[in-house]
């Protein structure tokens, strides 16, 4: 078990939010171009922030679709803080978060060249699905869904 870790709610508006989503678009410009969608966030987004020893490390959004629909956006944990196992926590508590708001089906949308996002997904129950608008198009992207 990893010590002094915490999960903690927090708006989008958030500045370690936003320094974390910042790092993860550019890691992934970095990999697939600029030229990806930009994918706009819901208002009603709610994300989760992962501490460690009381440093921001990893992020995950939850974004309402519709009913019972959700989309996990924006998960990252930074590459500093890598290979310890911190995105299976947030995955369980974005997981968990969905339940508690009535979310029943979780989607996400991940590029071909995340392999270690591609392995935690399927590792945890997420099975590939028919890509959703605005990746339908997008041959480096990978959509995938989960029954909770």
């Amino acid at each position: 078990m990893i010590e002094n870790l915490e999960l903690r709610a927090v708006p989008g508006t958030d500045p370690a939010i936003r320094t974390l989503a910042a790092a993860q678009q550019a890691e992934l410009a970095a990999v697939y171009g600029d030229d990806q969608p930009q994918v706009g966030l819901h208002p009603d987004i709610a994300f989760i922030l992962l501490l460690l020893e009381g440093s921001p490390v990893g992020c995950v959004g939850l974004q309402p679709v519709g009913p019972g629909l959700g989309e996990i956006k924006r998960m990252y944990v930074d590459p500093s803080a890598r290979g310890w196992g911190l995105s299976r926590h947030l995955l369980t508590a974005v997981e968990a978060e969905a339940q508690r708001n009535g979310i029943t089906r979780l989607r996400l949308e991940t590029g071909t060249q995340q392999l270690e996002a591609i392995a935690l997904y399927t590792h945890h129950g997420y099975v590939p699905t028919p890509p959703y608008p605005p990746f339908e198009n997008e041959s480096a992207s990978l959509c995938f869904a989960k029954d909770l």
